[in-house]
């Protein structure tokens, strides 16, 4: 694997030297045809690294991180551009941090303007030190491998129906830091839309096909779980203005799904209409119906088709309809009321509920509050057995700049809100806010609090809870940064690998899982003589989830140090990182790896 990651960067930076080359004797040959910009850092790299779990390693070879781009006869025509890297630092908030990245990514446009569009884009990833996150929240280290392609294409002519394709494969592997565990995850998805307006009706169709293979990490779920999966979803919508700023809607769709352990089918119709009779009134209302509400549920939770859930061929058809006013009652207050119903029957069992209430929203802007922005509401749920709990849902936000001072602040409740499947979480609260303060005209301060969690659930114990403080202080060239993260609750483990938190919990499924993440880090940089570049950071996380009782727990600390030399064209980076890692399924205690790396390299610009 290591071997392989030095070739290929050696390979990737002969390609590109010898591209720059290419390009500058094409560029003399047909100037009129093909034009090139090719820029970016080209250097040796020296880089090891070593630990208790492995011995020492290092390598040597051309380092680079450019961009080669251009086009053929015009930018519209064909227009193309790659971008090979060695050492470049990467951020992907749903699922990994990368903290050094080898590899390279493409992207080619074709035909753009005409009746036949296309685009070709490829990518491929080898990365050290890659983070996996749990809920956004840091935890294991490991190395892992990715890669992509797709390819799209169009048919455009005015007065016929519009036709969109695209086809993409991706897999992904990674790797426990100083283990062979490894998990493993591969799709394949299609997609056809097409576009057309005939007797003022706008017509919109769709068809979608996914394929998805996940062999699970066993650090996430304690042990291997292999999924296989493939979806089809296809409809149809027609939309057509009335008078009176009006619209009407009309949709229908079908998804099916085979597994392992279930195979499903759901349809959807759907209908919707609005108009404002007046200026300051508006009316709205909605209706749908779904043949299957459980396998709907499921596919609600994510893009792609979560793991399989329970009984989801069971019948569990749903009925939802809705009516919405709104009245505008002066500037920046407005009042809302709407009426729900819904019908459902699942497993053999019926159940009817209607849901009413109304809203006051209000905003305003005055030197006293700055911007304020609130609305109140209240939520009566009624059933067949009676009249339910009344609900509210409110919302509060300020903004407000005094002095050195600059603060907001929001907080949102919401309860009964349900909308699908009345199995999901009643009550939600979000709240925040940020203070930043200019203390002198070199030092600046600021501080930003973020909280989300359930109230009141369906089941006891499928609470979720997600928070974050960050705090930083700068001053002149220095800059330090504080943070804390946490995450806990109920989530499924989706078919490309990845927690979707859920309070409905193992009401619905086996692969149902308790997570608990918590990571503390520190960052400190500062730049001096205006070439040069410091920086150092210590993070400690701490993570554990539980899947049939069987739990798995991890914990470690992180260092790092940086630095950056700049002197005109020439770059001197440096680079240390330390780690600690223990797991409850590797045996032999914590495994500590240490790494390092030293570039040399020169900025360079070839027209």
């Amino acid at each position: 694997m290591k071997a392989g990651r030095v070739l290929a960067v050696s390979v990737i930076s002969l390609v590109f030297v010898l591209a720059c080359v290419a390009s500058a004797n094409a560029q003399v040959e047909a100037t009129d045809r093909l034009k090139m910009l090719m820029n970016g850092n080209l250097g040796a790299v020296y880089a090891g690294n070593f630990g208790n779990a492995s011995g020492s390693n290092h390598s040597m070879g051309l380092g680079i991180n450019g961009t080669l781009e251009g086009y053929y006869f015009r930018p519209q025509f064909l227009s193309f551009q790659v971008r090979p890297y060695y050492d470049r630092a990467q951020f992907n908030a749903d699922s990994q941090s990368i903290n050094r990245g080898t590899g390279v990514d493409g992207s080619m446009s074709l035909f753009g303007g005409s009746h036949f569009p296309g685009s070709i884009s490829y990518g491929r990833n080898f990365s050290a030190n890659s983070e996996f996150r749990i809920a956004g929240v840091p935890s294991v280290l490991g190395d892992s491998s990715t890669s992509n392609f797709s390819v799209g294409w169009g048919a455009l002519f005015s007065g016929y129906p519009t036709l969109q394709a695209s086809y993409s494969i991706s897999d992904s592997t990674s790797t426990l830091l100083g283990t062979t565990n490894q998990g493993k995850s591969s799709s394949k998805s299609f997609n056809l839309n097409s576009n057309y307006s005939i007797g003022g009706f706008n017509l919109q169709g769709t068809l979608g096909h996914y394929n998805t293979d996940l062999v699970s990490p066993d650090f996430l779920t304690a042990e291997t779980v292999n999924s296989t999966s493939s979806n089809t979803h296809y409809g149809v919508i027609a939309t057509h203005r009335l008078p009176r700023s009006g619209n009407l809607g009309l949709g229908w769709s079908r998804t099916t799904s085979a597994s392992e352990t279930d195979d499903f089918a759901s349809n959807s119709y759907t209908a919707s209409a609005g108009f404002s009779p007046w200026q300051r009134l508006s009316l709205s209302g909605f209706w749908n119906y779904t043949t299957n509400a459980l396998a709907a549920f499921a596919q609600s939770l994510g893009e792609l088709p979560i793991a399989p859930l329970g009984s989801l061929g069971s019948n569990s058809n749903t009925t939802y309809m809705n009516a919405t006013g709104t009245f505008r009652i002066s500037h920046g207050l407005t009042v809302a009321g709407y009426l729900n119903h819904r019908i459902r029957h699942f497993q053999g069992e019926g159940s009817e509920n209607t849901q009413y209430g109304s809203t006051v929203n209000f905003q305003q802007a005055n030197n006293l509050f700055g911007f304020l922005r609130f609305s109140i509401g209240v939520v009566d749920t009624a059933t067949q057995e009676g009249n339910g709990v009344i609900g509210l849902v409110t919302n509060l936000g300020i903004m407000r700049k005094f002095g050195q001072w600059e603060a907001t602040a929001d907080f949102d409740y919401s309860q009964d809100t349900q909308t699908l499947f009345d199995v999901v979480t009643r009550s939600n609260y979000n709240y925040g806010g940020m203070i930043r303060r200019k203390i002198h005209p070199s030092i600046q301060w600021s501080t930003s609090l973020r909280e989300t969690r359930s109230g009141l659930t369906a089941q006891e114990g499928n609470e979720n809870l997600a928070d974050s403080f960050t705090t930083n202080l700068s001053w002149e060239k220095y800059s330090f940064t504080g943070s804390y993260s946490r995450a806990k609750g109920q989530a499924f483990l989706g078919v490309n690998g990845t927690l979707t938190a859920t309070p409905v919990g193992s009401i619905l499924s086996d692969y149902f899982l308790t997570f608990n993440a918590r990571s503390l880090s520190a960052t400190a940089s500062t730049q001096l003589f205006r070439v040069l570049t410091l920086s150092g950071s210590y993070t400690k996380v701490s993570s554990s989830s539980i899947r049939k009782a069987l739990g798995t727990f991890n914990n470690g600390e992180r260092y790092s140090a940086r630095l950056a030399l700049r002197m005109r064209r020439l770059y001197i980076i440096a680079g240390f990182d330390r780690a600690m890692q223990e797991s409850s399924l590797v045996p032999g205690g914590p495994r500590m790896v240490n790494s390092f790396y030293v570039s040399l390299s020169r900025w360079f610009n070839v027209f």
